[in-house]
């Protein structure tokens, strides 16, 4: 087989696959997969140059957002495609699509036209490299087309609109306390998870307060904003059946460990005091996305950790070609989290490789390197990272101010519990 010949791996789970393989022989390499995972793992391999998929979109979707395969075109046929699947399978990196029955002609002639545009694209983005306006421009949108492509995961909750507002609110000096409350008070549900987080065990209020302005007083705008924000990250992603094997209440355990931790830190440190608590919370949540709504994916991740013991983050990147950073990152643009609280999703396992809000993602490293050594929860592996020492030097940290540290994460875990028990009831 001539070494010039593209290579086409064809995913379907019956004799289709066979059929479709027999066409594209003498043209073209195939290969065949019989389901989604399979697939994974040969583009891991060896990626193809063209994708073709027989209905269905998950296994679309992942490649779609990993930064690793999202190149390769994909064609997806069906026998039956209605306008609503076109969108959505457009939306989730389908490149085109062909009816069934179909031609081997007819197949051989979409490959090579999906073939065509997918160079036509790459020597576009060559040519446009260098920072002129217009290139700047493409790659933004290029960027936020890639990020985007989470919003297509069917069945995720959207965010809603007011956390933004409120958020804005707490973090605005010309904002008053009155002004928060009353923004809070529009929505019940917001009102509801802020007063039964406010009047927990956490804060040690002797009695229960029922008035949401004399909370903000109290305990200040941002830290109620932090609340709200917390509460809605917990209700839509908190709880769910047929995971891929994440842990949940384990999961949540460390990552309210690591928010509890990162406060502590930050105070230490004297740095990002306020913004750190979300920080730790928020950092993991590409791992819900993986466990919830590509289960049968992130089980073979799960499988390699058990086996090759080895980190999740790892076997992300080996098995599935994306990690929980990049999903992560994903879904706090979809949701239009603040740029700080994205930048510790996204680069809370590598954070030296972050441009900004530097010292936060340094704090929130810090802490989940902290929580797990003291085993409170998990975030899926057992594995004990190493704090970098690039960031140890940025803060002059040698064994005594890591000792410090320590006892200070050690001395604030133990709120972690009241405060997870009131986010989870």
């Amino acid at each position: 087989m001539p070494d010039d010949q593209k290579r086409v791996l064809i995913v379907h789970q019956d004799r289709f696959s066979s059929l479709t393989s027999k066409m594209l022989s003498g043209r073209f390499q195939p290969e065949t997969a019989p389901d989604g995972p399979s697939a994974v793992n040969l583009l891991r391999d060896n990626p193809p140059d063209v994708l073709g998929v027989e209905e269905g979109v998950g296994g679309i979707r992942l490649v779609g957002m990993s930064p690793k395969y999202v190149h390769i075109p994909v064609i997806l046929t069906s026998s039956h495609p209605s306008p609503e699947s076109i969108i959505r399978s457009r939306n989730a990196g389908v490149s085109t699509f062909l009816a069934k029955p179909f031609r081997p002609s007819d197949l051989h002639s979409r490959i090579q036209v999906a073939l065509e545009e997918a160079a036509s694209l790459g020597t576009e983005s060559v040519e446009g490299s260098d920072e002129d306006a217009d290139g700047a421009e493409e790659r933004a949108e290029q960027g936020q087309s890639f990020k985007d492509r989470v919003k297509s995961i069917d069945g995720l909750p959207s965010f809603p609109a007011t956390h933004a507002e409120i958020m804005k609110l707490a973090r605005n000096d010309d904002s008053s306390s009155d002004d928060l409350a009353e923004k809070i008070q529009l929505d019940p549900s917001f009102l509801a998870q802020v007063s039964k987080l406010v009047n927990s065990s956490y804060y040690g209020f002797r009695k229960p307060t029922n008035s949401l302005k004399l909370s903000v007083t109290l305990l200040g705008m941002e830290e109620i904003g932090n609340l709200v924000l917390a509460a809605q990250a917990f209700e839509k992603l908190g709880n769910y059946e047929d995971g891929g094997g994440l842990d949940l209440a384990e999961f949540w355990r460390h990552s309210v460990g690591t928010a509890f931790i990162a406060r502590a830190v930050g105070k230490k440190l004297q740095t990002e005091i306020e913004a750190a608590f979300l920080g730790g919370l928020l950092h993991n949540l590409g791992k819900v996305v993986l466990d919830r709504y590509f289960a049968g994916y992130y089980r073979a991740v799960f499988e390699a950790v058990a086996s090759k013991n080895q980190t999740i983050f790892s076997a992300e990147i080996d098995l599935l070609g994306v990690g929980h950073e990049e999903i992560g990152g994903q879904l706090a643009s979809a949701w239009k989290f603040s740029e700080n609280y994205t930048a510790c999703i996204e680069h809370h396992h590598n954070p030296t490789a972050t441009r900004r809000y530097t010292r936060l993602v340094y704090v929130i490293h810090i802490a989940d390197c902290l929580c797990r050594q003291l085993e409170y929860g998990s975030g899926g592996d057992s594995v004990v990272p190493e704090i970098s020492s690039e960031i140890l030097d940025h803060f002059s940290m040698g064994d005594r101010g890591m000792r410090i540290l320590t006892d200070a994460a050690k001395a604030d875990i133990d709120d972690a519990d009241s405060f997870l028990s009131a986010l989870s009831n």
